[in-house]
């Protein structure tokens, strides 16, 4: 159903009733007190859907279906609820029943016709191109950017010697990427995505690079499966460390159990390769050479429409040229996420435990070396209009998107070198521009 469509069936019922309120004032104690009484139910009923409670707005109007038959302003609310859930079996129900029923006048049969027509025409393949261009520029200050560890102290050659490096700094990253896709079908479609992002640093220089990366996802709903398997490259134009290309394969799927339930699941393949070989190093670059084999599984529970609650257990495995840089690494992610009025607000934690292989020799020769990391994230996303409702001027059809996003990351380690905190706070905005549609 177009969003158009949406829009129009919404303003209707804006029309019929009355304005949202922002607060809910009617209680659930008085509908239980005045189960019939019509305007405290539809007062409740616009409220609760105000505050996004579509469930408790459906089960409201249910009732007063059932108690008003013959009133085709409850009907047509109904329908314009039933659209926003994307409910269709329960839209279909409602309007069959609204056509057979002899209390329906020939201006309301017209319009049912209408949303009749509207949902055929849309449940047709539509093998359509799309595609569109996004310009961002993100800002992050970074709380420790080299790494110093914890104690200020590194070890090299089984000698502890004081950790050179940068702590505070701010990075810049300006780029852009184009997207074109093709609907193959009403379940099916694929994309092409193709970036390039400049990154800068405000005093140092060492993290400093240029970034092209592709990719290309393919998307498949089955059922109640939603299927994603992607392939993808980047390659970092690095300014003072030896450059490098990744590629790799994935594949994601989503399974709704139900409306509050879902199980997802992915596993991911990628090689990396340093392009700079060198005898001046100890480590040479190419050392680093590897191969990264992951898997994940999660279950995903929502609840009152706007609220989720995720888990995910991960495995990572990664085989490198040398094995002090190869490691299998367990991990475990919670999170919470609601919807609010000016933005999705995210939190999450994960631990992650890398065992490497080997010992690096060249840093220590008798401690193996186990890294603990705990991240923690705080992220709020959206359209910038929901955050400064006055941009709405300059950005009417809610093309810009923010992103503000604060990481703590705390490693622990068997060494010292890999003993640090890392605080990182970003603001990335985004605007996009609709090339064909």
């Amino acid at each position: 159903m177009s969003l158009n469509f949406k829009r129009i069936v919404f303003l209707l019922s804006l029309f019929i009733f009355f304005t949202k309120p922002v607060l809910a004032k009617v209680t659930f104690q008085e509908i239980l007190e005045n189960p019939s009484d019509l305007e405290i139910n539809l007062k409740y009923a616009t409220e609760q859907e105000a505050l996004g409670r579509y469930k408790a707005t459906l089960s409201t109007l249910e009732r007063l279906n059932m108690l008003y038959p013959v009133n085709t302003d409850i009907k047509l609310y109904l329908i314009s609820i039933l659209l926003k859930m994307d409910s269709e079996a329960k839209l279909q129900l409602m309007i069959e029943m609204m056509l057979q029923d002899p209390n329906t006048t020939k201006e309301t049969r017209d319009y049912i016709e209408g949303i009749l027509d509207t949902i055929r025409e849309q449940t047709k393949p539509k093998l359509k191109w799309f595609a569109y261009a996004d310009i961002n520029y993100m800002q992050t200050d970074n709380s420790n950017i080299d790494g110093v560890s914890k104690s200020g102290n590194l070890y090299a050659q089984d000698n502890i010697s004081e950790f050179p490096g940068l702590k505070y700094d701010k990075t810049y990253s300006r780029g852009g990427s184009i997207t074109v896709g093709k609907n193959l079908s009403s379940t099916s479609a694929i994309s092409f995505n193709g970036g390039l992002s400049i990154n800068t640093q405000n005093k140092g220089e060492e993290n400093e690079s240029d970034l092209a990366s592709a990719s290309v996802s393919y998307s498949k709903i089955m059922g109640k499966h939603f299927l994603l398997p992607y392939v993808f490259y980047s390659r970092p134009n690095e300014r003072f460390t030896a450059d490098l290309s990744t590629k790799g394969i994935g594949f994601n799927n989503t399974y709704n159990i139900n409306q509050n339930n879902s199980i997802n699941y992915s596993s991911s393949f990628s090689t990396t390769d340093y392009n700079v070989t060198s005898s001046n190093y100890v480590n040479k670059p190419e050392d680093a050479n590897n191969d990264i084999y992951s898997a994940s599984v999660g279950y995903n529970y929502t609840f009152s429409d706007v609220n989720l609650i995720s888990s995910k257990i991960s495995y990572t495995e990664k085989h490198a040229l040398k094995n002090y840089n190869a490691y299998t690494g367990p991990g475990f992610n919670i999170g919470f996420t609601r919807i609010l009025p000016f933005g999705t607000f995210k939190l999450e934690k994960t631990f992650q435990t890398n065992t490497y292989e080997e010992k690096n020799t060249f840093i220590h020769s008798t401690i193996n070396r186990e890294d603990d990391i705990e991240t923690s994230r705080i992220q709020l996303s959206g359209r910038i209009t929901q955050l400064l409702p006055f941009m709405k001027k300059l950005d009417p059809e809610n093309k810009i998107f923010f992103n503000l996003n604060h990481t703590k990351i705390d490693s622990d380690s068997t060494l010292l070198n890999n003993t640090a905190i890392r605080r990182n706070t970003s603001f990335n905005i985004i605007k996009r521009f609709s090339l064909y549609e």
